[in-house]
């Protein structure tokens, strides 16, 4: 049931302009009854996000969540000269780091990965999703390495940018330089097609672990591979970049291990549940659906323009903890294409429309005045409206919010 209050804001779509004799709030508590839901999101558009993510943790609410991406890598240079013999000395790999969700402290951090040379092109003109299956794109021999590290996205043991560094092996080094002429004529691309970070953390276990975002395209410290060499023409150690670009394509793939959340698996298999809490998630998590049960027995009884029409989700404050809730969220319909799209609101502007989290009420508020009217007067149909977090393919965020039983909807209206 909707708990409906006033609303004494000023802001209202043409509310300020009316006297307050012809305002009125709606007060009828057994009006605009709501069903509210979880759903599974399937994928999201995932190639050339400007955050890549990487990792893996364990979430008490939502279960463990996998992050792996594949990126190419452009020569520095247009033509390669590596001397005469070229010998590689060293293959170091830098990635500039912009930020993390989870754990990194000590052990609770630890993360392990394997670090494979792909054999099947990608394309930057191609369009990617989350919920491919990237071992299309290698075969278990082209792994180079596997790694165990302890994230530092602060920089707190670096002396300039946080960077993470692992180290390749030599033979990826000296295939490179023995093809300084394959490369010269078909573009570094093409003979070397990129490399596929894969987690493998199957040690976590429940708060442990996280998510790191990664700046690949950070034009003040790139992310690269550096290959040191000598050769017989110089004493001086040479060094070849091959960097991340804007015009490297990169993939994220996300994994969501759905065992273990009885909470989540309990309103999947009965949405009834959705009454007292629902769940959404980035990284193609869960998003959840708002359906207005009885809007329809209203739409020829309607004596008022809706003004303001004020959506309050509250957030189930106790389970606010080391995983950050997201700032923002999103409310959008779904075509009948299948894909979101904005709703009449979201064009007056943020101000108008909301999304933001209000701390200190420890909610979430959006103005659907526009929405309620159209479909009260017939001019659209009812679709669902789908709560979504922000940028769900670049943050790994989560959040519970309370569920219809405790969504309130503050209706402003002008009378007819």
């Amino acid at each position: 049931m909707i708990v409906l209050g006033s609303c004494k804001e000023k802001d209202t779509l043409g509310g300020n302009l009316l006297p307050k004799s012809d305002q009125s709030v709606f007060n009828d508590n057994s009006a605009l009854k709501l069903v509210t839901f979880t759903v599974k999101e399937d994928s999201v558009k995932s190639d050339e996000l400007s955050n890549s993510l990487l990792g893996s943790y364990v979430d008490p609410i939502f279960g463990k969540s996998t992050a792996s991406f594949i990126s190419q890598f452009f020569a520095s240079t247009n033509q390669l000269d590596f001397g005469s013999n070229p010998i590689a000395d060293s293959v170091v790999l830098s990635m500039t780091y912009n930020g993390y969700y989870g754990k990194v402290n000590k052990l609770d951090g630890l993360q392990k990965l394997k670090i494979y040379r792909i054999s099947s092109t990608i394309y930057k003109d191609s369009v990617y999703y989350s919920a491919q299956n990237p071992e299309k794109y290698y075969q278990e021999s082209d792994l180079l390495g596997e790694y165990s590290f302890l994230p530092d996205p602060d920089g707190k043991y670096q002396s300039s940018s946080a960077v993470q560094k692992f180290r390749l092996p030599l033979s990826l080094g000296q295939d490179i330089l023995n093809n300084q002429s394959t490369i010269n004529s078909t573009n570094l691309p093409s003979f070397f097609k990129g490399l596929y970070f894969k987690p493998e953390n199957n040690f976590q276990t429940t708060g442990n672990g996280a998510i790191l975002y990664f700046n690949l395209v950070n034009t003040e410290t790139p992310s690269k591979i550096s290959l040191y060499f000598h050769n017989d023409t110089s004493t001086v150690v040479q060094k070849f970049d091959m960097n991340i670009t804007s015009d490297c394509a990169r993939i994220n793939f996300f994994k969501h291990d759905r065992n273990g959340i009885p909470a989540i698996n309990t309103q999947l298999s009965d949405t009834a549940q959705g009454q007292s809490q629902i769940f959404i998630q980035g990284m193609a998590g869960y998003n959840s659906k708002i359906w207005f049960s009885e809007i329809e027995n209203w739409k020829d009884s309607v004596p008022f323009v809706i003004t303001k029409a004020e959506l309050i989700l509250p957030v189930e404050s106790s389970l606010i903890d080391i995983y950050g809730i997201p700032s923002k969220l999103l409310l959008v319909e779904k075509g009948t294409d299948g894909q979101y799209k904005s709703i009449p609101d979201f064009d007056l502007g943020e101000n108008y429309f909301g999304g933001n989290y209000y701390s200190a009420e420890q909610c979430y508020k959006f103005n659907i005045a526009v929405y309620l009217q159209k479909i009260l007067s017939g001019k659209e149909t009812q679709k669902g409206l789908y709560l979504l977090p922000i940028a769900s393919g670049i943050g790994a965020n989560r959040v519970v919010l309370k569920g219809s039983n405790k969504i309130k909807l503050n209706l402003t209206y002008s009378k007819n």
